[in-house]
């Protein structure tokens, strides 16, 4: 099980931490692949349903699109290509082989819908005006972490 916990010193207007977006290929216990993307710019976003990368990601590791797809964006209907990728959370949890949707998420790298976040238990909370993030993996339900 692994666990990650943020500190922000006021209220956070976004949950943003690091990851790693890989080429989804075989891999051995504990071994990178030669070839990943290290963002400190993945952002965690509830009201998200799928994953998304940005074109930076896509062009940066070389990506082929593995489908197409259509979601609802802010903007109304979309299409875009998906890709499967390996993601390295910030606790050192793999999800492998995971189909993510390629878009304009504004200056982020890495959006983590909620068909990650339902992977984890996920944990905001806000005291004394500062944000503390926490998530684990895998879920073991209950409220602490």
């Amino acid at each position: 099980m692994g666990k990650f916990k943020q500190e922000y010193t006021e209220t956070a207007n976004a949950i943003v931490s690091h990851a790693i977006v890989m080429p989804p290929v075989a891999m051995e216990d504990g071994q990178l692949p030669p070839l990943y993307y290290f963002t400190n710019n993945a952002a965690w976003d509830t009201g998200a349903q799928f994953s998304f990368i940005s074109p930076r990601v896509v062009e940066g590791l070389g990506l082929k699109p593995h489908g197409k797809a259509a979601y609802m964006g802010i903007g109304g209907d979309q299409v875009s290509n998906t890709y499967l990728v390996h993601i390295g959370l910030s606790n050192g949890e793999l999800i492998t082989e995971h189909e993510v949707y390629c878009g304009d998420i504004d200056d982020y790298d890495l959006l983590l819908g909620m068909d990650i976040i339902v992977q984890t238990d996920f944990v905001i909370t806000n005291k004394d005006g500062k944000t503390t993030f926490q998530f684990r993996t895998p879920s073991e339900g209950g409220v602490e972490l």
